[in-house]
């Protein structure tokens, strides 16, 4: 009895400690709460917050802007591809790629002309870039060279997806019809 007698003050004195230090502002890591919060927003890397993409259907008429989607005056194919259209502003067409969301096709904001012809290039998606496996519509805004004649049928080269031919718009400000290219 005795010996339980003396060990109680010690016994006490471990469980004093025990809960003082429960009762301090730290957690087991030695941060306070409002630190614990505040760092954990700073260690977050602006490219995993998803920032909103631009509609087509949205997009200014300039050379090289781009936008999920379809721009307005513009039906999907039946079964995705590649396909250009005159924009509703002369001198100005919508190319247009379906792929991943996450690394889309997109094309270089200027044609050039090889004879007759207006040649779209597409920029080159990253080799090891992870990519998802969804299928979405992407347009990009691509001014045609100086010289093509608009009121006449016009043959885009599309880079290695094909080639289609470009009708004249139906009327002056509006959106010329799509061509797609064929898919096999």
């Amino acid at each position: 009895m005795t010996s339980l007698r003396r060990l109680a003050p010690a016994v006490s004195l471990v469980a004093l400690l025990a809960l003082t230090a429960c009762g301090t502002d730290t957690d087991s890591g030695g941060t306070t709460p409002t630190e614990e919060s505040s760092s954990a927003e700073e260690t977050t890397p602006a490219e995993e917050t998803p920032e909103a993409l631009p509609n087509a259907a949205d997009l200014t008429i300039e050379a090289g802007a781009n936008g999920v989607d379809l721009p307005d005056g513009i039906d999907a194919p039946s079964n995705g591809g590649t396909g250009a259209a005159w924009t509703a502003e002369d001198g100005y067409l919508y190319v247009v790629t379906f792929g991943s969301s996450t690394c889309p096709t997109v094309a270089e904001g200027e044609a050039t002309l090889e004879g007759s012809d207006v040649v779209v290039t597409f920029e080159k998606v990253e080799d090891n870039k992870p990519c998802t496996m969804d299928m979405r519509a992407w347009t990009t805004v691509v001014k045609a060279p100086e010289g093509v004649d608009e009121s006449a049928d016009v043959t885009v080269k599309l880079d290695e997806a094909g080639s289609v031919v470009l009708t004249p718009r139906a009327a002056a400000g509006q959106v010329g019809e799509a061509a797609w290219v064929e898919q096999s």
